[in-house]
């Protein structure tokens, strides 16, 4: 009984790892970029019909028409709830904050003085919060 709920776990977690990268299927041959549908931020490189994963680096986001990353907005490739009122840490300022609403993300940024406290959910006095 043990080895089959092992075997049960390591197929789900395949499942799991290919539902997120959603690893596109690649002509046999020639060499070009996909984008990941799942991400804005990853895309796959395709080679000689093997698909490599990528990822921009973090502000960025893979711009098929160009080929290349871009930089980004938080509009553009920021993940929010689609129901509800939420404030969410900025991806790369801890000055900022990503205040999503209704599945909507915008871009905020704290009063002078304050940074955002990713346990609170809110801007905070610079001395409380960990950057």
């Amino acid at each position: 009984m043990q080895g089959s709920t092992s075997t049960v776990w390591i197929a789900a977690l395949v499942l799991l790892v290919s539902a997120v990268t959603a690893e596109p299927t690649c002509r046999p041959t020639g060499q070009y970029l996909l984008a990941n549908p799942r991400d804005c931020r990853s895309y796959f490189y395709c080679f000689q019909g093997i698909a490599y994963y990528g990822v921009c680096q973090e502000g960025y986001r893979f711009e098929v028409s160009r080929q290349s990353c871009l930089q980004t907005t938080v509009a553009e490739c920021f993940q929010c709830p689609t129901m509800g009122t939420l404030s969410l840490p900025h991806p790369t300022s801890c000055q900022k904050f990503v205040l999503c609403f209704e599945g909507v993300a915008n871009e905020r940024s704290c009063p002078d003085g304050l940074l955002f406290n990713r346990k609170l959910h809110q801007c905070d006095l610079s001395a409380n919060v960990i950057c």
